[in-house]
């Protein structure tokens, strides 16, 4: 296939809404270098009102439902720890939950189906 037809035919997906491009970006190269993992338990009748705040943070990277004892899992990055603490501690979504659990990101191995270039082949 010619690289021209390749275009036209991912242009026609594109438009169809069948395919989406988007970059992954490292954190720290927007100056974001302390990651976290939230899991969040809402207040049943707030879990909408909680995913929206979520989802409309700036420091929200990746906000999904789950099933088990929390119902939302959130990816989040920040630019220190302090607004680590603040995003937990103060943000106004926290009113409608009852639990927030938090873990801190060491290292990613894979981001959107690329691996780390460290790693080799």
């Amino acid at each position: 296939m010619s690289e021209a037809t390749a275009w036209r035919r991912l242009g026609a997906l594109r438009r169809e809404g069948r395919v989406w491009i988007r970059a992954v970006i490292e954190p720290v190269l927007l100056g974001l270098p302390v990651e976290a993992v939230l899991w969040v338990r809402a207040v049943p009748a707030a879990v909408g009102t909680v995913t929206a705040a979520l989802s409309c943070s700036a420091h929200v990277r990746y906000v999904s439902f789950v099933t088990g004892e929390r119902q939302l899992l959130v990816l989040a990055a920040f630019p220190d720890e302090a607004a680590l603490h603040d995003f937990v501690t103060r943000s106004t979504w926290l009113r409608d939950t009852a639990s927030v659990d938090v873990s801190m990101v060491l290292g990613s191995l894979e981001r959107g189906g690329m691996l780390a270039p460290w790693l080799g082949d």
